[in-house]
């Protein structure tokens, strides 16, 4: 343990010798003996002791009474009055700086060394007292650093939260302005073009039904048929795209659903020899039933024109935070730009309107869903439709 450092300020060097074999047999250091002022204050600056002795009467100095308030308002060193006056005013004066000690001369080497302990011990407690409520203090500090960073966290969680779901909500507010704007031109362009479509179909069907005409006419007027069908789907297509349409909510079983669209669709599966699994959970659902048979004939037909012969489709299902999932997964040829399967118009056929996907999300989110690709390469493509599950 460290020996405690002991500055004597005394102007009489014999008993300044004196007091410091007293310390220093009893195993204390004595760091140096100050005569005046300027000494012990060069001496506390050079190495801080942790006890002074100190005489108040000092010969061409202020005396020791000065000294030690400059020491207590400055560095806090515990002091031990000598001196041989023990008149009351001297003792009054000296009060006011809070001694731990007053010693009238001379001095008794056991009250001295008595007196220097107990002050030692006393300062080490008042130390550890300070360093104790210092820790708690940190503990405190770092505790409501803690909490205060958590509490900033939760709300930068929130925020960014808050953040995303404004940004969802504008991007959702501006589809719906574009496809309101689209509704509208769409309406005017459908009654615009089905009329004329409509006569060119009348009269091409008449011409079919009263001519005589060689088969190279005959086809090229079915072909003028085939493509305003073509056209007419098309002026539908765009019109079911843009309206939104209420919804009417009816309890089903998915299961059941599926499995009555499948039977419906059987000649396109029997055609390449597909194979069906349905491994949908048997639950009930509570949505628009036909407008989900939409969505399922879309994709289903889509996979069928994926896949090769003696392909593979599979339906199964899952459910988290509180949706219910269902996959479509088949083992065709994929999709090239999977990030473009929803933009109206996109395919990847030779034919069709490149609306049926774009439809099918519209239907999903005006149910509060969500619908996905979540993989699409060569031998595995795997959409994913989530539905509330209330």
């Amino acid at each position: 343990m460290k020996k405690a450092e002991i500055l004597i300020v005394e102007d009489d060097l014999l008993t300044a010798t004196v007091i410091q074999k007293y310390l220093t047999t009893n195993g204390y250091d004595v760091t140096a003996i100050a005569a005046n002022a300027d000494e012990a204050f060069d001496e506390i600056g050079r190495q801080k002791p942790d006890l002074i002795l100190m005489d108040i009467f000092l010969r061409n100095s202020i005396d020791g009474i000065e000294i030690a308030r400059i020491v207590r308002e400055k560095y806090d060193i515990p002091v031990i009055y000598l001196t041989a006056d023990s008149s009351e005013d001297t003792i009054a004066r000296a009060k006011i700086t809070e001694p731990f000690g007053y010693l009238v001369k001379p001095v008794d080497s056991k009250i001295l060394i008595t007196n220097v302990e107990l002050t030692i011990q006393k300062q080490l407690s008042h130390n550890n007292k300070i360093l104790e409520a210092l820790r708690i203090k940190n503990d405190e500090l770092e505790q409501k650093v803690k909490e205060r960073t958590s509490e900033l966290t939760k709300t930068n969680k929130e925020l960014k939260k808050e953040i995303e779901l404004r940004v969802q909500a504008e991007e959702a507010l501006k589809k719906i302005e574009r496809l309101a704007t689209i509704g509208k031109m769409s309406a005017v362009l459908a009654h615009e073009i089905r009329n004329p479509l409509n006569s060119i179909k009348i009269n091409a069907d008449i011409l079919l039904e009263t001519l005589v005409l060689p088969e190279n006419r005959k086809r090229r007027l079915e072909i003028i048929g085939i493509e305003v069908k073509r056209l007419n789907n098309l002026v539908k297509e765009v019109l079911t795209f843009t309206r939104q349409k209420n919804m009417i909510y009816i309890e089903f079983n998915i299961n059941e659903l599926l499995e009555n669209l499948l039977l419906q669709l059987k000649s396109h599966f029997e055609e390449k020899n597909i194979t069906l699994k349905n491994n949908i959970e048997k639950i009930s659902l509570k949505a628009d039933s036909e407008k989900l048979k939409q969505v399922f004939i879309n994709l289903i037909l889509n996979s069928v024109d994926a896949v090769p012969e003696n392909g593979e489709i599979e339906f199964y299902s899952g459910r988290e935070y509180g949706m219910f999932n269902i996959f479509i997964k088949d083992n065709g040829c994929g999709i090239k730009e999977p990030e473009k399967v929803f933009e109206p118009f996109f395919t990847t056929k030779n034919f069709g309107t490149g609306l049926g996907l774009s439809i099918s999300q519209n239907i999903i989110e005006q149910h509060s869903g969500k619908i996905i690709i979540i993989s699409s390469k060569q031998g595995e493509t795997i959409f994913c439709i989530s539905l509330p599950n209330n």
